[in-house]
């Protein structure tokens, strides 16, 4: 009889013990529900009213954690941005999370300049001193420039000041692209981002290269 109450007594611990992984099982069910439905109700946007001192480059930084990424916001903000150099304080962005569909990608001419700008956030310091046309492409890039442009950039660069980091003409004009010093400190600068920022700023992302000679003249073709 003692065996008998033994094994009557033992019983509900092992019926409880069967029922405990049904009821995780429905508990962990439920969560990956609710995870699902808390990342489908996350808006694709944001948005962010531009202070003074504001770029779109400083602001991708500041979402991005990289200010070449300052396309994503023109791009989802082209209705309402006419040149992607001017914002204006109190205007009102829409920041996407990822890409806007019709950001388009570029493959450099050079293949050199892939693994470069794929390296970038840790060896950016190697964008500096005399450099070559893959690496003043992967330069431009790192500034925030057009991908489609960064080749024609790269023969300008060329052509300006030899790849020459510290290149400074008679006429007072610095760096890769032999920026003006009518332009300010800022961006007539030797400092390799931001001499790349500074043509990317004065050819409008590269759809406009008048303000350099030996573009208008026809001298950088060919020198990538």
């Amino acid at each position: 009889m003692a065996i008998a109450g033994v094994l009557v007594a033992a019983a509900p611990q092992a019926h409880a013990a069967e029922k405990t992984p049904a009821r995780a099982t429905a508990v962990t069910e439920q969560q990956a529900r609710t995870d699902a439905l808390v990342r489908r109700a996350q808006p694709a946007t944001r948005t962010y009213t531009v202070r003074s001192g504001d770029t779109l480059s400083s602001i991708a930084g500041s979402y991005y954690q990289n200010p070449g990424d300052w396309q994503w916001i023109y791009e989802a903000n082209r209705s309402k941005i006419g040149d992607p150099n001017s914002v204006y304080v109190g205007e009102s962005l829409t920041i996407p999370y990822s890409a806007p569909s019709g950001t388009s990608s570029y493959t450099p001419r050079h293949a050199q300049a892939t693994a470069q700008a794929a390296v970038l956030t840790t060896a950016t310091s190697s964008l500096s001193g005399t450099l070559g046309c893959s690496g003043l492409e992967a330069l431009w890039e790192a500034g925030g420039g057009s991908h489609a442009e960064a080749f024609t950039a790269a023969e300008i660069a060329m052509a300006e000041s030899g790849g020459q980091q510290y290149a400074l003409s008679p006429t007072n004009d610095y760096g890769y692209w032999q920026i003006n010093g009518s332009h300010g400190p800022a961006e007539a600068t030797f400092n390799p981002i931001g001499n790349a920022q500074a043509a990317i700023a004065i050819s409008s992302d590269g759809t406009d290269w008048g303000a350099w000679t030996t573009y208008v003249s026809g001298a950088y073709q060919g020198r990538c």
